[in-house]
């Protein structure tokens, strides 16, 4: 069984919420487990020495939630449910996109050693050599 099974499996769960339109509460809700679930991928699989698989898969997913988050706050922001019934707010669909958002940059746009030394020793005053 591979790494990355899940991952392919919540595109199409999420694909499949969006295109059968779902109540947006349930989608939302659904959402954000999604959210979660690859919150816990990247902790197990992506912190220490990824696969090129598992970046890949990565990638897809996370672009993916990207998306439906950006559907999701601009569905809420209209007003078409009350996402109070489920705990949360337009702001929480739209500040777990930018995390989503964030992690994409930090596992798939990686900022260059020579960036990092520069702000090391500005911030810091020295070099980590």
């Amino acid at each position: 069984m591979s790494l990355t099974e899940p991952l392919p499996y919540m595109l199409r769960e999420t694909r499949r919420a969006r295109l059968a339109e779902a109540s947006l509460l349930a989608e939302a809700v659904r959402w954000f487990e999604h959210c979660r679930l690859l919150r816990d991928f990247e902790n197990q699989h992506l912190l220490a020495t990824p696969s090129p698989e598992d970046l890949r898969a990565h990638r897809v997913v996370i672009a993916d939630l990207i998306a439906d988050g950006e559907i999701l706050a601009w569905q809420a922001a209209q007003g078409e449910a009350d996402l109070s019934q489920v705990g949360f707010k337009v702001e929480d669909i739209e500040a777990e996109t930018r995390l989503l958002r964030d992690n994409f940059r930090m596992f798939h746009e990686p900022m260059p050693p020579a960036e990092a030394e520069r702000i090391l020793g500005a911030v810091f005053g020295e070099s980590s050599a």
